[in-house]
């Protein structure tokens, strides 16, 4: 026989089976439709509310009116450590949260249980926390945030996702908050500082202009004032730079590294200028005039210098000082919120359709199956195959009370 002939033979053999086993293979297919059916209906509906949010993560500059005012030539303001976008999503999750929402909303009468680890899983079933990333290759930041809360209560679902933006909100606002006053701390401190030392050269320029008169200073040593100015400014700012980014990084962060150079650089060109202003026999071009100036004129330069050094610094920080306080006070919010919760008119599921199409499915396969084994056992019956007599070994093995029974009969025989 070939073997076109076969497979026809053999199709034609399944297609009788199934024919032969209709009613069985209609009635289960029924009663597991059915039972799908009833069960859909019988599951509780859940309602989903959802909201998606914008992390705050750029601080805002001062107007460009006050800016002006306070120096527009200077950046401002200089960054402090704000949440990282990353963060958000790790407060969402915190324990701390959750145990708030469930002891707001009585989640023990709701999930039926008093134990705080059975109801942080069950609430961790119902939120979904997802992110919207940037496209591109490699790691991509986040641009927003959804979340979302399943509950059987359109209200609960609304009320729940807005009071976890509510906290959320408020715990970045408090880490905020204390980063910008630790960054206060630091410029108050510094300005603190500069404003002594900037009091002090003053006084020492006026005791000494009030002694021997007061001396002009050639254009080329202005020059050198303000390199020096611009220098020591940088410094104390790449320095400041530092202080702060050493709080939330490890001493092995590229750009700490990049800082430290940086000021190590300003530092070392502003002792090279230092040291060719106050020492005549370095020659130095675009310095002639001050280098022959008498002895009165270096004492008033070195102090007229530092007048101008610390005032420079003072120029640098009062702004970024001005600023910070601002931001301080304004206690600026952690989130911008683009969609808020509502509460939800349609249900989120069960889905009935996919419910009843598959248990359908699953009814049509079980019924094949069943119908196919039960011919191919017939069939080894009739004609005592090896895989008739495996399916009764294996059915054998399964029967307990037969066995019980040989074991009571033979018990008897002995």
């Amino acid at each position: 026989m070939s073997t076109e002939n076969q497979k026809e033979i053999n199709i034609l053999d399944v297609l009788i089976a199934l024919a032969r086993h209709k009613m069985f293979i209609i009635k289960l297919v029924f009663s597991i439709t059915l039972i799908a059916l009833i069960i859909s209906l019988l599951w509780p509906h859940t309602y989903k509310s959802s909201s998606t949010f914008v992390p705050v993560t750029q601080q805002r500059g001062l107007p460009s009116g006050v800016a002006g005012m306070l120096g527009g030539s200077i950046q401002l303001p200089m960054d402090f450590p704000r949440v990282n976008p990353e963060v958000y999503i790790n407060i969402l999750r915190s324990r701390e949260l959750r145990e708030a929402v469930i002891n707001q909303f009585n989640f023990q009468e709701i999930y039926g249980s008093e134990l705080m680890e059975e109801l942080l899983l069950q609430l961790d079933n119902d939120i979904e926390i997802s992110e919207n990333r940037e496209g591109g290759f490699g790691f991509n930041p986040i641009f927003s945030i959804n979340l979302a809360f399943y509950s059987g209560e359109p209200e609960l679902s609304r009320d729940v996702v807005a009071f976890m933006l509510d906290r959320l909100n408020n715990k970045v606002q408090h880490i905020n908050l204390e980063n910008a006053v630790e960054h206060l701390d630091l410029l108050e401190k510094r300005y603190l500082q500069n404003t002594t030392e900037l009091q002090a050269a003053e006084d020492s320029l006026r005791r000494f202009q009030e002694m021997y008169g007061i001396l002009e200073v050639e254009e080329q040593a202005r020059q050198l004032i303000q390199k020096l100015g611009n220098l020591k400014a940088s410094s104390i700012e790449t320095e400041m730079r530092i202080s702060v980014l050493s709080q939330t990084v490890g001493s092995e962060n590229v750009e700490l590294i990049n800082l430290r150079r940086m000021k190590e650089e300003y530092d070392r060109q502003y002792r090279n200028l230092l040291q060719q202003s106050e020492q005549p026999s370095v020659e130095t071009s675009g310095f002639h005039p001050l280098l022959d100036l008498p002895e009165l004129g270096i004492a008033y330069f070195r102090l007229y210098r530092e007048v101008q050094i610390q005032a420079r610094i003072m120029e640098t920080i009062y702004p970024q000082l001005e600023s910070q306080k601002m931001i301080v006070s304004a206690n600026q919010r952690g989130i911008q919120i683009i969609d808020p919760p509502v509460v939800p008119t349609y249900k989120d599921g069960p889905k009935r359709a996919l419910i009843v199409l598959g248990g359908m499915f699953f009814s049509i396969f079980l019924a094949l199956t069943i119908v196919l084994l039960r011919e191919m056992y017939e069939r080894g019956r009739q004609v005592n195959s090896e895989n008739y007599r495996k399916l009764n070994e294996l059915g054998g093995h399964f029967r307990f009370r037969k066995k019980t029974s040989d074991a009571t009969a033979s018990d008897n025989n002995s």
